[in-house]
């Protein structure tokens, strides 16, 4: 009965901020109803994922008394509102599983280097669109006697991670526009596609040294399966066009239900409506808990801070926000991810200790988007590695072994593009 009533909750979340963010009315409703899904997911979290709420909402609560103590003047909103736009994108994104059950079946594999370049377009492609169930749709169809290669395994934990380095609908977009407030996506959307395209260009060599090429066996790209991305991302680029003063949280929390919508299959709609509200929302209550408590450690290193003023910053890390700061950044995210830290922890740590700094919005939004995606992509203890370990039979060390070089080689490119933002901006 819990997880039943957490999706109508999450429901309810995603309607009422909806309203906040289009009719005006307050959040305070939505916030409410996020936060008692949040309860009620609590139960059923598993060991890791309660751990880390646990040391976050501790960490949180540390620094609210402390801040107290300090005399910080301390609001219910700064503490209890902050992600919730974001988690209501989470909630839209979610329904885009609606409109793709039926185009990843019904088509033979390919082989050889066509079918390693269709397995990573249609990983990075599907996987911005529809997140962690991309992996296990085309992981199952690759897999043989519930277990996968090598090289089939450096494809699926890299390239699907790679998909937030650019992707409006990855959950890693919805943290960077949370944490770098006023992040614009046009002017860095190039360099994290060309991000993705450098981490499929080294994948690909990196698998055609390891074996024969014509051995390789792939999953089809087909044309079908464009259309939902394309118009997914055309329609939040005009509408952010037409309505500039919308956030893109805001655009996509309302544009990915409806195409979820108008690309549907008409058989079975009202059964699939039913199944997202009482299966896969509270399927994303974990993430709900999580993003809750991350925005709770923001407002508290925050608050903190403004007790701890140091000059004209409150606690900087560097005088100035630039390529080398960004570098070093970019370079904690990754190595604490090795170590087990989710970059959603990492980020909502570092960020207000970055903010008083000025940073540009979009340096600071490029940064995080390229640390989560290559975090996520090297690290054996990140969720969609954890998931892939788990579903075909893998050891950590095996994936950590097969991705450092990966995670290495990327940080550099990842730090060239950090450069190449800047020297565009001018």
């Amino acid at each position: 009965m819990a997880k039943w009533w957490s999706g109508w909750l999450i429901l309810a979340m995603w309607l009422l901020n909806l309203l906040h963010l289009y009719g005006g009315i307050s959040p305070w409703p939505a916030a409410l109803a996020a936060w008692m899904a949040s309860l009620l997911t609590w139960p059923r979290m598993a060991g890791a994922a309660r751990r880390q709420a646990l040391a976050l909402y501790g960490a949180a609560l540390i620094l609210l008394l402390f801040s107290f103590v300090r005399g910080a003047e301390l609001t219910l909103g700064e503490w209890l509102l902050p992600n919730i736009d974001m988690l209501t994108m989470f909630a839209a994104v979610s329904t885009l599983n609606l409109a793709t059950s039926g185009l990843l079946t019904g088509t033979p594999a390919w082989s050889g280097r066509k079918g390693l370049w269709s397995t990573m377009a249609s990983l990075n492609l599907l996987g911005a669109v529809i997140n962690l169930s991309v992996l296990f749709i085309i992981g199952d169809r690759l897999e043989r006697n519930n277990s996968l290669e090598r090289r089939q395994v450096m494809v699926l934990s890299r390239i699907f991670c790679a998909a937030a380095f650019w992707s409006p609908f990855f959950v890693a977009m919805a943290v960077a526009l949370t944490y770098a407030p006023g992040m614009r996506l046009a002017p860095i959307l190039p360099f994290g596609m060309l991000g993705a395209l450098i981490a499929m260009g080294v994948t690909a060599w990196q698998v055609e040294r390891l074996g024969a090429i014509a051995d390789f066996q792939g999953y089809p790209l087909r044309v079908q399966t464009l259309g939902l991305p394309l118009a997914l991302v055309a329609a939040v680029l005009l509408m952010k066009q037409w309505w500039p003063a919308l956030s893109i949280l805001a655009v996509i929390a309302l544009v990915a239900p409806l195409l979820a919508l108008v690309f549907m299959p008409r058989q079975g709609r009202a059964l699939a409506l039913k199944r997202q509200v009482v299966e896969r929302f509270p399927a994303i209550g974990g993430q709900l808990v999580l993003f809750l408590g991350a925005g709770l450690l923001a407002a508290g290193i925050h608050s903190a801070l403004s007790t701890l003023a140091v000059g004209d910053h409150g606690l900087p890390l560097f005088q100035h926000f630039g390529w080398f700061e960004a570098s070093l950044t970019l370079l904690l995210i990754l190595v604490v991810a090795i170590f087990g830290v989710h970059p959603l922890i990492s980020i909502s740590g570092l960020a207000p200790l970055l903010w008083p700094l000025n940073p540009d919005p979009s340096l600071l939004g490029l940064c995080f988007l390229l640390g989560w995606g290559l975090a996520t992509g090297t690290s054996p203890l990140s969720g969609s590695n954890l998931a892939l370990a788990a579903r075909y039979n893998l050891s950590a060390s095996l994936l950590l072994r097969w991705n450092l070089a990966y995670g290495a080689f990327m940080y550099l490119m990842a730090c060239l593009l950090l450069g190449g933002y800047i020297a565009w901006q001018g």
